[in-house]
């Protein structure tokens, strides 16, 4: 195709790219869970937009369905919508395959009324079948289809980073806020579909932080006592009684839990055991014994089902999770495990691969998110010569955005100083005559990752529209990142900004190495956990001539005062604690040195929770006495963790722009052009998986 580069000067020029290219992804419609009816007829898919979250209802194209099957495609209508805005989410199917479960938030002058609904997908009607008493984080339905459970939290309840960072609010926010120890709690309550009655059924005093279940009165899910979110961090996993309202502890973990599941029987439970942002080795308990015992040679797991089927051996689950950059679909009772893996994002409601299965077990649904290709939710059969072919059953975002779709993804490998193999995807477009201006982007968690996708959006969505405006964007996962199994991910405790830094130094120097990269041209920016070690990188080195700071905690010992997860997330990464303040203070940002100064620029939202914005102002006004660079701060009202105001991203991406091209210049222009007959094949990144994808 021929070249996309915006005319005018190179600064000019590479702000519009990355403000078309931002743009672009704010109007993407983002597929978050995808659910195949019992009977394999239909998918329901929840989705997020510019103004709302809806369902899409697709049928399951006929050949996928077997030979056997009815040819004619189910007929699904839309809800209908009513006048008060509403949010639609969590899609759960009933046994006859026509009614779809689904939580409706309704908005309204006195706050969100948030109501359990049924959507019959032949007539596209609606009724409410109860009212939730609190945001709804999980619905579930029993086997017989006559009964749910909803995990729901009350107003005022924090949330962690991965939510935002901001506390539920389903009215106005209260003055004066009130905190009290017990507030914001989690719990479960039943609801009886034919009468729409509901009651609580969680343990007096414990938070439930995720729950599984499949009908009765027995319940597995991980709880502790603290109703902030620190409190995750020390969960331990429970089965519950739901008649009795109590919890009995069947497996006490050394990291943390998520992603639980229980048999049909109701006698196995399993659970993932990881650290932090949960993907982890999945651990099975014997409710009847109390037996518990990890299941071998599975890493990375984010998702399990049992597989009740009987020819299958007692106990097999069926898993979902990551695969270094790409992710993989797995099963404990067949040959080797896992079944397909890919160098793509498979999604879920909690942003990690996960998938829905058919009653009989051969067809599968997921979300897909792959380079060059938006999100869709697709299907494949989980059997035969053609299992784990991926068909999609949407089509949310077609025509691609043509530039954005342009964008390079390139897997790569490099060594770190202590000879740990480290891996990253390096983004870049068009073609360059020379090295390119470097933008190293760190993912938060540290147990998160770059995946192989669309368009990466930690680090306020910038790596596509960095690329796209000439950068080579490094995307590095370093000691610490999920992908590469529990060891590496739990490489980083005790070492916070140790090793795990120099695995980011490292990655830079191989790309300089290798010509990719001008080291007089480098830039490092991060988010969260992220944005420490971007600190980190700014005050200890000379590496980079500028750094982005966002939303990023840079004084431990503030921090497990004052977040809401401190105490708990500082604790599972052995950083310190109170009666080690000395610790904390040594792997603090605001301490750091070493540099002859790294212009700094800061970005956060007034609102976070998981590191206030106090945060912020700390590492300000330490960079600011220093003096030894420029440094600046933006604080965005009402912005959490994340940031979700389509304004402030476009407005934060602006002065991202304008500070690299301030201190590193502007990058020249990348041409992108259509291939040729004859033509080489581009260069590829050394160490690479191979090529494009």
């Amino acid at each position: 195709m021929p070249s996309t580069a915006a005319p005018g000067p190179p600064q000019r020029r590479a702000a519009l790219v990355v403000r078309r290219v931002r743009e672009a992804m704010l109007r993407l419609v983002h597929p978050v869970e995808a659910r195949i009816s019992p009977d394999g007829r239909a998918v329901a898919v929840a989705a997020t937009g510019p103004r709302n979250a809806g369902l899409v209802l697709a049928p399951v194209p006929a050949g996928l369905r077997g030979a056997d099957a009815d040819a004619r495609p189910p007929v699904l209508l839309a809800p209908r919508e009513p006048s008060a805005p509403t949010d639609r989410h969590s899609p759960r199917w009933l046994p006859d395959s026509r009614t779809l479960l689904h939580i409706a938030e309704v908005a309204g002058p006195a706050g969100t009324d948030v109501r359990l609904a049924a959507l019959d997908t032949a007539s596209g009607a609606v009724r409410t079948v109860a009212a939730a008493p609190g945001a709804v984080e999980e619905l579930l339905v029993s086997d017989d289809g006559k009964q749910a459970l909803l995990l729901c939290a009350q107003d005022g309840a924090e949330r962690d980073g991965m939510n935002l960072g901001l506390p539920v609010r389903l009215a106005a926010a209260p003055a004066p806020e009130r905190f009290a120890p017990g507030t914001g709690r989690r719990s479960v309550h039943l609801v009886d579909l034919a009468e729409g009655s509901v009651r609580e059924a969680g343990p007096a005093g414990l938070t439930v932080w995720n729950v599984a279940w499949r009908g009765g009165t027995t319940a597995v899910a991980t709880v502790s006592e603290e109703t902030l979110p620190a409190g995750y961090y020390g969960a331990r996993f429970a089965a519950l009684d739901l008649e009795a309202c109590t919890a009995r502890t069947v497996y006490t973990p050394q990291g943390q839990l998520d992603a639980p599941a229980v048999s049909a029987d109701g006698r196995s439970a399993a659970v993932c055991e990881g650290i932090s942002i949960v993907s982890g080795r999945p651990v099975v308990a014997d409710l009847w014994t109390g037996s518990a015992e990890v299941v071998p040679g599975v890493e990375d797991a984010t998702w399990l089902r049992f597989d009740d089927s009987e020819d299958t051996a007692p106990r097999s689950l069926w898993f979902a999770g990551w695969d270094g950059t790409g992710s993989r679909v797995g099963h404990t009772g067949r040959p080797g495990g896992t079944l397909w893996s890919g160098p793509v994002t498979l999604g879920g409601a909690g942003y990690r691969p996960e998938l829905s299965l058919s009653d009989d077990g051969r067809l599968a649904a997921t979300v897909l998110d792959a380079p060059g290709s938006p999100a869709e939710a697709v299907v494949a059969r989980a059997e035969g010569p053609d299992a784990w072919d991926w068909v999609p059953v949407t089509a949310l975002n077609a025509p691609a955005d043509p530039t954005l779709a342009a964008v390079r993804t390139e897997e790569t490998v490099w060594s770190a100083a202590d000879g740990r193999t480290v891996h990253g995807l390096v983004l870049s477009y068009g073609e360059s005559p020379g090295p390119r201006p470097l933008a190293v982007l760190v993912h938060g968690g540290p147990a998160w990752l770059w995946s192989a996708g669309y368009a990466p959006g930690d680090v306020l969505g910038l790596a596509p529209a960095l690329a796209a405006a000439g950068y080579l964007v490094l995307l590095p996962n370093p000691r610490g990142s999920s992908g590469r199994g529990l060891e590496h991910a739990r490489a980083a405790v005790g070492d916070v900004g140790g090793a795990d830094l120099d695995d980011v130094l490292s990655g830079v120097r191989h790309l300089v190495d290798a010509r990719l990269a001008d080291p007089d041209r480098t830039a490092v920016l991060g988010h969260s956990y992220g944005g420490y070690l971007a600190a980190l990188a700014a005050a200890r080195t000379d590496v980079f001539r500028a750094a982005v700071i966002v939303s990023a905690p840079t004084d431990w010992l503030s921090f497990t005062h004052t977040s809401n997860i401190g105490g708990g997330y500082d604790h599972a990464y052995r950083i310190g604690g109170t009666d080690s303040p000395a610790e904390l203070v040594r792997r603090s940002a605001v301490f750091a040195d070493g540099g002859s100064g790294t212009p700094t620029l800061i970005v956060h939202g007034s609102a976070d929770r998981v590191t206030p914005v106090g945060q912020a102002h700390e590492l300000y006004r330490s960079l600011l006495r220093a003096g030894r660079a420029p440094v600046e701060l933006y604080v965005y009202p009402d912005e959490g963790h994340e940031f979700t105001d389509g304004a402030h991203l476009l407005d934060a991406a602006a002065r991202v722009e304008k500070w690299l091209a301030a201190h590193l210049g502007p990058p020249a222009a990348a041409t992108c052009r259509a291939a040729v007959p004859g033509d080489a094949p581009p260069a590829q990144i050394p160490g690479t998986a191979g090529g494009d994808r």
